[in-house]
Formats: structure tokens, sequence, C-alpha cells
């Protein structure tokens, strides 16, 4: 028997008690994402005693490790000996096909929204309990929003995210609902989320006062694939401003036009079936 085979027997053998193939171990891979999970909710660079501390293991445990993902291209290092993600999971995240045909199909679509509204716009998809900024068009205008590509927010912060939240099956959306406000990051009571869902799925898409930049209009859509499920959700942050010849109207009108574009373009029946969001694993989730 080669090595390989007597590798998978002793795993079929420890997987004969119920649950052991999921407790299995791997101590190496366990340290490794873990300083990717660390890093990847922080903004600012960390040392190594930051690492170390953070995560509850020595700097031996995890010098090795560092030195691979350093070596991988997964972390950075500074001048001055401080750490930080580079692009790299971000960029394995966009050649997850669902994710890249989604680019693909938005990209042209947006550009042109943006010149028919004069205002920026961006694609979101949920990441775990956030929303993740997969694309961004701005405005042709000077003065325009904003927001970094590789970004992420709470759900609920965010027109997108209330989108794809009320676009979820029902058992998965009322899992993240309870999920949310048991972090207490919901920023509203149970009946004020419900009715907000209620009133996306009734409308067809949310258009409210940004709840993140004061002026700001959120107005946000879904945008669906060939099983006519929601798998991310197109905004446009209005600013109203002189030099826009839109009203916020028109510009909902536009962005619904565009939103079925996309929608079209990923092979959606003009009917759409039930809701998914594609939802991307931590370690496919980059910030900037």
């Amino acid at each position: 028997m080669s090595e390989t085979e007597r590798a998978m027997t002793l795993d079929e053998d420890e997987g004969a008690d119920a649950g052991s193939r999921r407790d299995y171990k791997v101590p190496a891979a366990e340290k490794a994402l873990d300083i990717l999970e660390f890093m990847a909710a922080r903004n600012e660079d960390v040392t190594q005693t930051e690492l170390s501390l953070g995560l509850g293991r020595s700097i031996h445990e995890i010098y090795r490790v560092i030195q691979l993902l350093e070596g991988r291209g997964y972390l950075v290092r500074t001048k001055a000996d401080r750490y930080r993600l580079s692009l790299k999971l971000f960029e394995l995240a966009h050649m997850h096909p669902p994710v890249n045909r989604l680019v693909d199909s938005a990209l042209p679509v947006m550009r042109e929204l943006v010149g028919n509204t004069d205002q920026s716009c961006h694609l979101v998809v949920l990441r775990e309990a956030t929303v993740l900024i997969v694309l961004q068009v701005e405005s042709p205008l000077p003065m325009r929003y904003s927001v970094a590509l590789g970004s992420h927010f709470p759900v609920l912060e965010t027109s997108s995210g209330a989108v794809l939240l009320a676009a979820l099956p029902p058992a998965e959306r009322e899992a993240l609902v309870r999920r949310i406000l048991a972090s207490g990051e919901a920023g509203a009571t149970r009946p004020e989320i419900d009715a907000r869902l209620a009133a996306i799925a009734e409308l067809g898409y949310e258009m409210r006062a940004s709840l993140a930049v004061d002026g700001c209009t959120n107005i946000s859509l879904p945008v669906r694939d060939h099983m006519g499920a929601t798998v991310a959700a197109l905004t446009v942050p209005y600013l109203p401003q002189k030099r826009a010849r839109f009203s916020r109207e028109s510009v909902l009108e536009t962005t619904r036009a565009a939103a079925s574009e996309i929608s079209r373009a990923l092979g959606a029946p003009e009917q759409a079936g039930r809701n998914r969001a594609i939802r991307l694993p931590a370690a496919q989730e980059q910030k900037r």
C-alpha cells in the first residue's frame, strides 16, 4: 500500500466517528488563516508582536507562517517592519468565475450609467454579515462620491446591503438578521428592519437618505442571474450639485434600466424567480 493510500485509509478510520473529519486539525493552515482574518479586520499595518498578541500565539509559533505568507505575496512588509495585506486575496476573489462574469458584464453598463446620470455608481455583493464593493465607476463631474474598491461595510448601513438582505431566502435572511441584531451593529430595531426589507421587496429597490453620508441619497437595485437569483446590488449614491443635470427620480429610472441590462447580460429571465446572493467566504475578501 502506498503512503497516499495509507493516509486515505487513516482519514477514513478517523472519520468513523461523527464530526471527526470536520474537527480534523491542520495547525499550520489554522495559523495562516488566523493571520489573514486578523489582518483583514484591521485598517493599520501591524508588527509581528502585535500579531502575536492579537492572536494569542507566540512569535515563535507564527514566525515561519508570516514568512511564508510574505513569500507567497499575501503579506507586504514595510520598511518599518510592519505588515499589511496585499491585494492578492482580492485578486483571487475576482478570479472566482461568478464574480468575474458579474464584473465583466457590469463594467460597460456602469460606464454608460455614470455618463447618463452624472453620478458615481458601484456594484456590491454579500460577504458574510457585510457587503463588499467589487466594482466602482466614478462620476465624470469634478465633485463626486467615491468608495474604495474592495472595501466592506455593515449590511444595514447601506442600501446595497438592505437590497441583498431582502433578496435572501427566508431562512437565510432570518439567520443573518438575528446575527446582525446580536452583534449590536444593526442601528435599528427588529420591527424597523422588517419594515425596511418589506418595502424593498414590494418596490423592488431602495431609495433613501444615506445613513453614512449626509446629503447623499442611496439608489440601489438588485442584479439577477440566469436563475432569476439576486447576486448583486447596483447602487448610485446620488449627490445633488449645480453641475448635475438629472433629478433623483430620473436617476432611479436610469439605474433601474442599467440593473436590468446587467441582469440580461447574466441571462436573467424577465420574471425573476427565487432569490439568493453571491456570498464570498472571508478568505476571498480583501480590504484596501
